[in-house]
């Protein structure tokens, strides 16, 4: 077997499929997730196109190769993937606007296999056809077919990093997705420029369309009370803030779930639970210094600040910090960690007198925080007289109320004293409906839950006229969490155990959030 020239430009074909495969696999993730979220179910799905899609290539590039062996067939399917790939994003938004009307699960899975596994389909027709013109003796099979496999995987590694590292975050998707349909594209320019001129420029003049045409912006309507501030993509998904002009409102969304809603005149958030901590946290003198765990909006941050606290906040995506300081007013020099909660957790060397956790908002739960093991590691960070928030959105009864109750059972089996706070939070006419989402807030200590300031003076008037208990009825008494799983970093079920609670989230984005962006031309990818 003899490392020729034209090995050495077989196997760089090799390298660039399997570096697109990748990419683009990585990519559809994220088409995907504007709509239906980066939960575990749009993973499988992912993974399950890819690989379905692949399988389907291998076999019918065989078949292909066997019929139409030569250099020409190779080249023609590459142009194909790079065309596929170029119309991803435009096919994706409209694939996954029909499929809305589906359920979330459904939806999730039909439309990956339209708009995902086409171009998959082309790139598994590459590998046979490259290791049968390699292959001049079947004795050489076997060595080439490894190689060619070896070329594609390490394509695939590189891009893995580029992409997700570089590309994606920089770039946001839909241009990485073009940067990637054009490295293919260059494949069969290169062979048609030698051989046909017609061919060559048909794949300029198609390239060069598709892609303007997909980076041109919508134009919004005229008179829409909707204004887009800020959009980019990255680590945990789609980062959108929007005005609500009539209303005076400021939301920013991950994946169209959101994460903040702010009323623009006042600065001040509209979300009841942001003003409970604050009003219950002004128990503690000014000072005191907090973690917070999950920054959003930091919304909570600028509430804790007026009181005087002394704030360290972490989150794993550093573009959270730049737009709650930018677009939700959060003071530039807030002590912010850009690090997963649960390492730092592990590794702070720092007393507080209140870690709060506010990272269930999203679809994806920090499955490794709530676990038995970590609760412990949280205790060796407070002061004595430390306490825990934990805010939660789920159910209190019924399917879904697992959740709660496993989170409780489990904060009770670190060491910690738990309670739920009374949210008053849902009603039916005078009885309460404990099976509906909404609000949920854990409050924690080494002692029995109380309080000692009872008034909270040191609280300004803003949260008022929302009522919340200041002396009796604080807590939700006599709930019980003993029916619930233990979590602990070997069993960490969160994600399932949340499910319910993010259907009925994605879906809330689906049927509501998702149509009035459509209906106002908002570019959603």
């Amino acid at each position: 077997m003899e490392a020729s020239g034209i090995n050495k430009h077989l196997l760089s074909l090799a390298f660039i499929e399997g570096a697109a495969v990748m990419a683009v696999e990585l990519l559809g993730a994220k088409m995907s997730a504007v709509y239906f979220g980066n939960s575990l179910y749009v993973w499988t799905s992912v993974l399950m196109v890819t690989i379905a899609g692949l399988s389907i290539g291998y076999f019918a590039g065989g078949r292909i190769t066997q019929r139409y062996p030569g250099k020409k067939t190779l080249y023609l399917i590459f142009l194909s993937a790079a065309i596929l790939v170029l119309v991803m994003p435009k096919w994706a938004n409209i694939i996954m606007q029909l499929t809305m009307t589906s359920s979330y699960h459904e939806a999730a899975v039909q439309s990956t296999i339209l708009y995902l596994m086409p171009s998959m389909i082309a790139f598994g027709m590459i590998p046979p056809n490259i290791i049968h013109t390699l292959s001049k003796e079947v004795k050489d099979a076997g060595s080439y077919t490894g190689l060619v496999y070896t070329a594609s995987t390490l394509g695939g590694v590189l891009t893995c990093l580029i992409t997700g590292f570089y590309l994606i975050p920089n770039y946001g998707v839909k241009f990485s997705i073009y940067c990637v349909a054009l490295l293919i594209i260059i494949v069969p320019f290169f062979y048609f420029f030698k051989k046909n001129i017609l061919i060559t420029v048909a794949i300029i003049l198609v390239s060069a369309f598709l892609i303007s045409d997909g980076l041109s912006p919508l134009k919004q309507k005229k008179g829409s009370h909707v204004k887009i501030i800020h959009k980019s993509d990255g680590l945990m998904g789609q980062i959108l803030i929007a005005d609500d002009l009539k209303t005076q409102k400021r939301s920013l969304m991950i994946n169209n779930i959101s994460q903040s809603f702010m009323h623009i005149p006042s600065g001040r958030s509209q979300w009841k639970y942001i003003h409970r901590v604050a009003l219950y946290a002004s128990d503690k003198p000014a000072g005191s210094k907090v973690l917070i765990c999950g920054i959003g909006g930091g919304s909570l941050i600028n509430e804790l600040l007026a009181l005087g606290f002394i704030i360290d906040a972490v989150d794993i995506d550093v573009r959270m910090a730049e737009v709650a300081t930018k677009y939700f007013g959060m003071p530039e020099n807030t002590s912010v960690f850009e690090d997963d909660a649960r390492h730092y957790i592990r590794t702070c060397n720092k007393k507080y007198d209140i870690v709060i956790l506010d990272m269930s908002a999203g679809e994806n739960q920090p499955s490794n925080v709530y676990t038995v093991e970590c609760f412990k590691e949280i205790q060796d960070l407070m002061n004595p007289d430390g306490v825990l928030f934990l805010h939660y959105q789920n159910v209190l009864e019924g399917e879904g109320s697992l959740a709660v109750k496993s989170i409780g059972k489990t904060i009770i089996e670190s060491g910690l004293k738990v309670k739920l706070m009374n949210t008053d939070k849902i009603i039916d006419g005078k009885k309460e409906n404990w099976t509906v989402h909404a609000e949920v807030m854990f409050y924690a200590s080494f002692d029995t839950p109380e309080f000692k300031a009872k008034g909270f003076d040191r609280r300004n008037t803003f949260a008022d006229p929302f009522n919340f208990p200041k002396e009796d009825g604080i807590f939700l008494e006599g709930y019980d969490f003993s029916d619930g799983i233990l979590l602990t970093d070997d069993n960490p079920v969160m994600d399932v155990l949340h499910i319910s609670a993010l259907e009925a989230t994605r879906q809330a984005a689906l049927y509501r959030l998702i149509p009035i962006l459509v209906k106002e031309n908002i570019e959603i990818l």
